[in-house]
């Protein structure tokens, strides 16, 4: 198991819209888990509160804090308490993730376009912007961005802000990983395919669906999936994200790494 003890973990997206586990409040656990002490960021406080209060039951060490990470300052302010809690900042998760628009560009409004690359590409610059100097002072840290298999597949329908914002996040760790090598920083990406997780569901549930007609719709995406088994775990997602954030990972950057089940090597 990848150790983190010592380190501390920022989680910027750490919390779940609905019940069950999404991919941050599964990687705050399981960075707490291994020994982290992890600052659980969240756009609304009572999401990063109960992700705190999970990591905390469990016996491990974190804090909550708000912040809109489209904006730099509140940004600036949750790393502030960060370092006024422990002192450091060792690993930067930049988590946020947002779709809702779907449709080519003329059927997508230049609000919802520019809205989507803010929630999904902008946090990533700002997080990075504001933990590097941190962690070059430090001796270095590692950075670690979540993308979308929508960045290089079209599944079932256009979602160009979503995929445009997602790719843009994929370029930004390749160029992040080669500016920061020489300061000890290590910058990866994990590229998520189908995450059963309470954002999903979410997306099934608003079609307005029966019982029977639900399962159906998630049966049929678990079945695009070349490893047969339910949708990835969003526990899959945290064990990555924990190996990444660990000594193990030794000499790895600029690697977008694929967490799908092979979905992206399956045909359209």
């Amino acid at each position: 198991m990848s150790r983190l003890d010592g380190r501390t973990v920022m989680v910027v997206g750490a919390g779940a819209i609905g019940p069950g586990w999404s991919n941050g409040k599964a990687c705050s656990a399981t960075y707490a888990e291994r020994g982290a002490t992890v600052a659980c960021v969240d756009y609304v406080l009572s999401r990063a509160e109960e992700t705190a209060h999970l990591v905390s039951e469990a016996g491990g060490r974190a804090i909550a804090l708000r912040a809109d990470a489209t904006d730099e300052d509140d940004l600036r302010a949750a790393v502030e308490a960060t370092l006024g809690e422990s002192g450091r900042l060792d690993v930067m998760h930049n988590n946020v993730g947002v779709g809702g628009s779907a449709g080519a560009p003329d059927q997508v409004s230049l609000e919802a376009f520019q809205r989507e690359v803010a929630q999904n590409l902008t946090t990533a610059y700002l997080g990075i912007r504001l933990a590097a100097p941190i962690m070059r002072e430090h001796g270095g840290g590692v950075i670690l961005n979540t993308s979308s298999l929508l960045a290089v597949r079209f599944l079932s329908r256009p979602t160009v802000a979503y995929g445009a914002a997602k790719a843009g996040v994929e370029a930004l760790t390749r160029s992040c990983a080669a500016a920061y090598g020489r300061d000890n920083i290590r910058v990866n990406c994990l590229r998520i395919g189908f995450s059963e997780t309470p954002l999903a569901v979410r997306s099934i549930d608003a079609r307005g669906l029966s019982g029977e007609e639900r399962e159906q719709a998630l049966d049929t995406t678990r079945r695009k999936v070349p490893l047969r088994r339910e949708h990835g775990s969003p526990f899959d997602v945290a064990r990555a994200a924990a190996f990444f954030a660990s000594d193990d990972a030794g000499h790895l950057s600029g690697v977008i790494l694929n967490i799908d089940g092979a979905l992206e090597c399956a045909p359209i």
